[in-house]
């Protein structure tokens, strides 16, 4: 079942709206029951006082005149059973039912009161009693005490502490289920928003992908908003990054393939092995073309920040990667009799990144330098290292990059005007995402002397084995 937040909402205030109901009815039941015990306390102390006013001295003893009509009168309701017993200061019963004995040292003439379990007549049950107790003095009898205790059992006061009960729950119950009401109706007004949102959004058509309108958010969802929104905006860069790549892709392989088929074509009408020979020769050279271009392109969309090949990271170390690129370009050197090799030894440099992208680099930087730098040229590379920051340079003595071209040259199908070899104008464009992936620096400069070019990768802070 799927989590919903106007559930859990109403659960949890209306659980708190219980607990504040039942706390407060809770307060104010003992608050009335202890009002309504005061009350009846008091009823017991007047019927103290009544007791202690029919008690009169006689020929030199106490005598208690208490009728039964009188006890009538003492007793506050028809619903409890009223008991009295009068004792002298020696604990001697003079008068009324058969209590148990006070604690007569404790007394005084201020009333206390205890609760006692006393049995009935029958002895078939047992009556809790709210007893009263007090040590009056008597002038007539040269100041001696008596005690008076006088009690009843709590069937009214029980009866009335359900009654206090039933008329603080009830209206507070009814508060309660109001509130609770009013909750619902203010968690559905509060997640209206959503509401618009979610049917703003199912509104759209499959193609749009424009940011969703952060002014019907409130505020508890404008980071989501704004999340979604990114989102929205990451794929609209991969959408448009497909779209350019296929448009790329298909702009620069129609011209290999049309030559293709144009010296197939030829081939179909050649007439001698010799006519042949050249038509073949032309073809394998458009394919090593075309097969260097899909190369490229494949390589471009892989690093392509909003491609669809998901960089892994790795650590690695980069003077490996290097000597890899260096043996696999060697041979390009070594057919152009160009002076190749590193300036110095390779610094042992650990980074965390695309160890494949890093070799794209390595490998577009060097090669480059190859085709552009006529035979029996240099080419220099270096790995060095300084505030523990890397740097990858390569030198060359080819034709050099006029001042002008050297931000185009990035672009994608851009190749310098008058090169003399040929190319998809796309290696240094990967050399660019790939560098970005790094966080990395490519700066060009005109070499030495003013001959050949310096293409230079600074890499941020790695780690140095």
């Amino acid at each position: 079942m799927r989590k919903s937040i106007r559930r859990k909402l109403l659960l949890w205030l209306s659980a708190g709206l219980g607990v504040i109901w039942i706390i407060s009815a809770l307060i104010g039941y003992f608050l009335a029951l202890k009002f309504s015990d005061d009350s009846f306390d008091r009823e017991l102390i007047n019927s103290s006082d009544s007791v202690a006013a029919r008690i009169k001295f006689k020929e030199g003893r106490l005598v208690v005149d208490l009728p039964p009509a009188a006890q009538a009168i003492l007793r506050h309701n028809n619903r409890d059973m009223f008991f009295y017993q009068v004792l002298n200061a020696d604990g001697e019963r003079l008068s009324g039912d058969k209590l148990p004995l006070p604690d007569i040292a404790g007394l005084s003439d201020v009333p206390s009161f205890r609760l006692i379990r006393l049995p009935s007549a029958r002895g078939d049950k047992v009556h809790e009693v709210r007893l009263a107790e007090l040590k009056v003095l008597s002038p007539e009898n040269d100041g001696k005490a008596f005690i008076i205790q006088v009690g009843e059992t709590l069937a009214a006061r029980k009866q009335l502490s359900y009654k206090i009960l039933a008329s603080i729950m009830l209206p507070q119950f009814v508060t309660a289920l109001l509130g609770a009401y009013a909750v619902w109706i203010g968690i559905s007004r509060g997640l209206a928003p959503l509401r618009t949102m979610q049917e703003a959004i199912s509104a759209r058509s499959a193609s749009d992908l424009s940011d969703v309108d952060d002014s019907i958010s409130p505020e508890e969802t404008y980071p989501l908003v704004q999340s979604i929104n990114e989102l929205l905006a990451r794929l609209r860069a991969y959408i448009e990054a497909q779209k350019r790549f296929i448009a790329n892709a298909s702009h620069q392989l129609r011209t290999p393939l049309a030559g293709l088929k144009t010296y197939s074509s030829l081939g179909l009408g050649a007439e001698s092995a010799v006519e042949m020979k050249e038509v073949i020769g032309q073809i394998d050279f458009g394919l090593e073309r075309l097969t260097r271009l899909v190369n490229q392109l494949l390589s471009l969309a892989r690093v392509d920040p909003y491609g669809a090949t998901a960089l892994k990271p790795e650590v690695f170390d980069v003077a490996d990667v290097l000597s890899e690129v260096l043996t696999e370009q060697a041979a390009l050197a070594a057919a152009k009799s160009i002076d190749f090799g590193l300036e110095d030894e390779c610094v042992s440099y650990s980074i965390l990144g695309d160890r494949i992208g890093l070799q794209q680099l390595f490998s577009n930087l060097v090669d480059n330098a190859l085709q552009y730098t006529p035979a029996y040229g240099r080419v220099t590379v270096s790995l060095k290292t300084f505030d523990d920051r890397l740097f990858f340079a390569v030198r060359d003595t080819g034709p050099g990059i006029p001042d002008i071209e050297k931000e185009k040259i990035f672009e994608r199908f851009y190749r310098l005007s008058g090169a003399g070899t040929s190319g998809s104008g796309l290696g240094l464009s990967i050399v660019k995402e790939v560098a970005s992936t790094f966080q990395a620096q490519v700066s060009i400069e005109t070499g030495e002397n003013g001959i050949g070019t310096v293409f230079t990768v600074s890499f941020p802070a790695g780690r140095r084995d």
